[in-house]
């Protein structure tokens, strides 16, 4: 350290400049995100910039310039004219943008307009402390502004002097200087800055979008977020993979990719959550439909079953069952066959797959799902199961439409809640630690799905390739 440096300082002043930027990538990913937004809104923009093109007639420019000139038979004459010319150049602007001034035009040129839209053609301004006075005159007909233009230098001191009640000596006339002269090239629209507006106007309006969806969106894209508002470890980011739109319980080929090693850091995760009580009887729930809660019970009971885990997988979810899909199961007898008295649970396991993973089905759909779920037929059940098998996953409900999964976990050692990566919202993860507490469930951890390939673990390059080495 420098003599220079004050000690802790310099972390400190690190640390805010981590931050600072760690927020800047934050928006920079939340834009990215929304990309969609602002190619749409930048194609509107280019878009009604393009129709503005298209709509607009083309509208042509005439200019010409007077010099007020003034007489004076000394100096000091000569001065007061011209201070008496710059004081009436004003006066001159109103007189061009008069009705009689267009009835004049009218006359001159001959063309069939009303005098209020010959008015409109023309515009006139005064040079600050100068006697120039420029004139412009603006139509869709090129030929038509060249005209009125030389009407206007034709007439336009005669006018004046008229309305002026000049007689044979006058200080004031106006002189042509520069013009009448068409300017060939359109001056509206134009098209370029149009193109060039209507982008930038585009971009800028999908950004505040873009930053306001940001704003309000409360789904969860950050492990140690969604720890936080849990208040348990987010013990596994599982990334998605196409492959599992169509398959998504793993195979034997599936072994060496990303979502299998993900499955078993899961596993490992769970093996070590709480060395000195191990899980032997795990809930796995979400919050709403669609967060990925079978999947992740199948493929996890699949994994410990390979780790040579004794697995018995449940089919807890009475009223919309979806193992027995995945899987292939026969479902016409399971849980609710077992809970009923009419069978017992080693009667209706299923062995399934090559490393014999132990099913148990849903069986028929009772009336009273939250009813059997809670009884003491299921609290039976699940003490038979523990002495038989050293890992019993159960796939319920999701919590917040009904209460089974509650109800379920009340039985097991621990709860494992499935949150979707950017569509969880924190609300619904809220209510559904909230329900959980109510009855003193332990929620484990939280499993992230769906998650892009680089919010995933460390090693999921290594794992990218299908031609790696095997584990060792």
């Amino acid at each position: 350290m420098t003599k220079d440096q004050t000690p802790g300082h310099t972390g400190v002043d690190e640390r805010a400049a981590s931050g600072s930027f760690g927020a800047f990538r934050a928006q920079l990913a939340g834009l990215a995100r929304v990309w969609p937004v602002l190619l749409i809104c930048t194609l509107l923009g280019l878009a009604g910039a393009l129709v503005i093109n298209q709509v607009s007639q083309p509208k042509y420019e005439a200019d010409l310039t007077f010099f007020v000139a003034t007489s004076g038979t000394n100096a000091t004459t000569a001065l007061q004219a011209d201070e008496f010319a710059q004081r009436r150049i004003n006066s001159y602007v109103g007189v061009i943008n008069s009705e009689l001034f267009a009835k004049t035009i009218i006359q001159d040129t001959g063309i069939s307009m009303a005098p209020e839209d010959v008015t409109a053609m023309i515009s006139a301004s005064v040079d600050p402390d100068t006697v120039l006075l420029d004139v412009t005159v603006t139509d869709v007909d090129p030929d038509r502004a060249e005209q009125v233009a030389g009407s206007i230098a034709r007439s336009l001191d005669t006018v004046i002097g008229e309305v002026d009640n000049r007689e044979n000596k006058s200080q004031v006339a106006l002189r042509v200087i520069s013009g009448p002269t068409l300017n060939p090239i359109p001056v509206s629209p134009r098209t370029t800055l149009n193109l060039a507006l209507g982008g930038a106007l585009g971009v800028a309006l999908g950004i505040g979008i873009a930053l306001a969806i940001q704003q309000f969106d409360t789904s969860f894209r950050n492990r140690d977020r969604l720890a936080a508002v849990v208040g348990a470890p987010t013990l596994a980011v599982l990334s998605a993979d196409p492959a599992a739109r169509t398959d998504p319980v793993l195979s034997a080929q599936d072994n060496k990719t990303r979502r299998a090693e993900g499955y078993r850091q899961l596993r490992t995760s769970l093996r070590f959550v709480n060395a000195t009580n191990p899980v032997r009887a795990l809930v796995v729930t979400s919050s709403v439909e669609g967060e990925g809660k079978t999947t992740t019970a199948i493929n996890l009971a699949q994994t410990f079953s390979k780790a040579s885990v004794k697995t018995l997988l449940v089919d807890a979810d009475l009223r919309r069952p979806k193992l027995e899909h995945h899987l292939d199961l026969e479902s016409s007898a399971g849980l609710t066959t077992v809970l009923l008295g009419d069978a017992s649970w080693s009667e209706v396991v299923q062995d399934w797959g090559p490393d014999h993973l132990t099913v148990l089905a849903s069986g028929p759909i009772p009336p009273n799902p939250s009813e059997l779920l809670s009884s003491e037929a299921m609290s039976q059940f699940m003490a038979e199961v523990r002495d038989e098998f050293e890992m019993v996953i159960i796939d319920t409900p999701p919590l917040l439409p009904v209460t089974d999964g509650v109800v379920t976990a009340v039985s097991a050692d621990g709860v494992l809640l499935v949150v979707r990566y950017g569509t969880t919202k924190q609300d619904q993860v809220l209510g559904s630690v909230e329900a959980l507490n109510s009855v003193n469930a332990r929620v484990l951890g939280t499993v992230m799905t769906r998650a892009p390939q680089h919010e995933g673990h460390a090693s999921s390059s290594y794992y990218g390739q299908r031609d790696v080495a095997p584990e060792g």
